[in-house]
């Protein structure tokens, strides 16, 4: 029994436990951002602690307690193939690295139940994987010539990498005329000769193969994405290239 052992041994046993995952960390590890924190707030005063419209989902989706497990990105679309209420959700989730990775089948049974108390009664909900799209970004610039044409080609990247280390929304399009303005913007550019978007996929990548050709809009402004999928630059030390002259 328990009340005959020394008080003060039981506590050096229990301080001294030590446990191992054997698998990564899965769900969202990482503080948000500002702009998330501002974002939800305006989604959870607006849901009026009730689920209706396809932002409600989401902003209780954002709202289940840590303990339950955490997504990182969630997005809710009609199911065309449905005559009924039927929505979709697609969700993901990030790794102790902060890269997207699949929502484990726990924090996804945990979320279904989640929703119970909010959901309406007609309403079902098929909770899926978002489609991580993963895009690597080679850019060349101009230097001015009273500044080191290697130093500016650092803080571009820099600048670059920064930029997309900020995740993307699920469905939220690349907008490149962004791109090519925040370059600008780096003391000592002159100026931003090109830039371009290169698909990557495989084993250090996603396994989903995208076009960009096929989408990106005409006038080479926007970078469209399907609307269950999300783009990320996994590896933005070396997905992120430039040149400078």
């Amino acid at each position: 029994s328990s009340t005959n052992l020394s008080t003060s041994k039981i506590a050096s046993v229990i301080e001294s436990l030590q446990c191992t995952n054997e698998e990564p960390v899965v769900g969202d590890v990482s503080g948000m951002t500002a702009q998330e924190i501002k974002r939800h707030a305006i989604d959870t005063y607006a849901s009026q602690n009730r689920a209706v419209t396809a932002q409600d989902y989401v902003s209780v989706s954002y709202r289940m307690p840590p303990k339950y497990g955490k997504i990182k990105r969630c997005t809710v679309l009609q199911d065309p193939n449905s005559l009924k209420r039927n929505l979709n959700m697609h969700i993901i989730s990030t790794d102790f690295n902060n890269r997207f990775i699949k929502t484990n089948q726990t924090i996804k049974d945990n979320l279904r139940f989640w929703l119970q108390e909010y959901k309406m009664i007609n309403d079902t909900v098929d909770i899926l994987d978002a489609t991580v799209i993963n895009i690597g970004v080679k850019f060349q610039i101009v230097a001015e010539s009273n500044f080191d044409k290697y130093e500016v080609l650092e803080a571009a990247r820099s600048e670059m990498a920064a930029y997309f280390a900020d995740h993307f929304e699920i469905g939220e399009p690349l907008y490149m005329t962004r791109l090519y303005k925040m370059l600008g913007n780096v003391r000592g550019v002159l100026d931003v000769v090109r830039i371009n978007i290169v698909g990557k996929h495989g084993s250090l990548y996603s396994s989903a193969y995208f076009n960009i050709d096929e989408h990106m809009s005409d006038d080479g402004r926007i970078l469209y994405i399907p609307q269950d999928s999300v783009f990320e630059v996994r590896y933005r030390n070396t997905d992120i290239v430039g040149v400078v002259k």
